[in-house]
């Protein structure tokens, strides 16, 4: 009886220590395969699809961004003299249209908008009354091109590319420069038009 009982006694102690080495395999395995999130991923921009795309009017808003990235003070601007637009204090964005270039109607406004509400923005100033300067181009999704800031816009079947040098597409000259370049989206247009290589 003694024996029967010192056998169970150590199996169940043998089965304790089997199970807790199974446990301790997982729980290493788990801990090998959880790495840290890589710079890459960190740093990729935020996709924002523009579904407005206007230049302001006149305004005398003394508007401004904060170092975090978004709106100082809540704005209300109009387009067109007649619809409103309004961002919201804490609203994330940028801002790249001084006071000068805001007061003489010589801004643009991307914004990703849901519903009517302002989402992000990114006011951007006019070049000679015809374009707005943008990042460069890195793809194409739902019929939208991507940029470097990871904004989706609107873009033209060809682009007009104005480099040093000749290329036979758009492609054949991002394989060349790389994202040395930058996008014009026209005002005329209301589309990405130009690439303009920035090197050479």
């Amino acid at each position: 009886m003694r024996a029967l009982l010192s056998l169970r006694f150590v199996a169940a102690v043998a089965g304790l220590f089997a199970l807790l080495f199974i446990v301790q395999s997982i729980t290493a395995s788990d801990d090998t395969e959880v790495g840290p999130v890589s710079n890459e991923t960190a740093d990729s921009p935020i996709t924002r699809v523009i579904n407005l795309a206007e230049r302001l009017d006149r305004s005398t808003s003394r508007f401004a961004v904060t170092p975090d990235g978004t709106a100082a003070t809540t704005a209300t601007f109009t387009i067109n003299e007649q619809r409103l637009l309004t961002i919201v204090e804490g609203t994330p964005g940028v801002n790249d249209c001084g006071i000068v270039e805001l007061a003489q109607g010589n801004c643009v406004i991307f914004a990703d908008l849901l519903g009517d509400a302002v989402v992000w923005f990114s006011l951007q100033a006019v070049v000679d009354d015809d374009h707005v300067v943008l990042p460069a181009v890195v793809g194409f999704e739902n019929e939208l091109a991507i940029l470097e800031n990871g904004m989706h816009l609107k873009h033209a079947p060809a682009f007009i590319r104005r480099c040093p040098n000749e290329y036979v597409s758009f492609t054949e000259m991002r394989t060349d420069v790389g994202t040395d370049f930058v996008t014009w989206w026209s005002l005329e247009d209301g589309e990405l038009t130009d690439v303009v290589c920035t090197t050479g």
